[in-house]
């Protein structure tokens, strides 16, 4: 079963280049198709502040997030354990669900790497990508609220994620009493 919201936030969570900016204003018209206006408006709300970027701007603000912050990046099992061996042991795991549900990962990437997820996620059955994304729901609300914290436009595609997620029938709330003030974290 195709998940087409899983593949348009991963495809721009990808590291900008002309060819995205090409695909912008196609992308928008496939996103004023999807039904949960929760999540329309967060992509669009991220794809129009896109468009008001330079493609050098938005390469800027990418590495500014994601290169060069010592707080974000795009690894879910990063942000927890580091470069602690533990970390290796979930890589390997992720490796081994992948490959049991018929998905090879290249070097190219780590497993854990939030995009190739997504793309696993868009074309995999509801039940499989609920229970990948449920595994790592823990790295994956740290990466939300750390976009959240900064003020990131990045936080409108966690936001359209965790409003996809909980709509595929995950429960997107961590099994940890929230804190006052962040029931509302996920998305708006």
């Amino acid at each position: 079963m195709k998940q087409p919201v899983y593949q348009m936030i991963a495809f721009l969570f990808h590291y900008p280049s002309q060819e995205m900016i090409d695909e912008i204003s196609t992308l928008q018209q496939d996103i004023k198709q999807i039904s949960n206006t929760s999540t329309q408006q967060n992509l669009l709300t991220f794809t129009d502040h896109v468009k008001e970027q330079s493609l050098e701007e938005w390469k800027s603000h990418y590495i500014e997030n994601f290169d060069f912050s010592r707080t974000i990046n795009l690894y879910v099992t990063y942000l927890k354990l580091g470069e602690q061996r533990e970390r290796g042991l979930e890589l390997l795991k992720l490796k081994k669900f992948y490959e049991a549900h018929g998905f090879s990962v290249s070097d190219q990437e780590l497993p854990d790497y939030l995009p190739l997820m997504l793309e696993f996620c868009a074309n995999s059955d509801i039940e499989v990508s609920n229970e990948l994304l449920e595994m790592n729901l823990k790295g994956i609300h740290e990466i939300q609220k750390r976009l959240i914290e900064t003020n990131s436009s990045y936080q409108y595609l966690m936001k359209a994620l965790f409003r996809q997620m909980e709509e595929n029938g995950l429960d997107i709330h961590l099994k940890e009493e929230a804190k006052p003030g962040q029931e509302k974290l996920y998305y708006s």
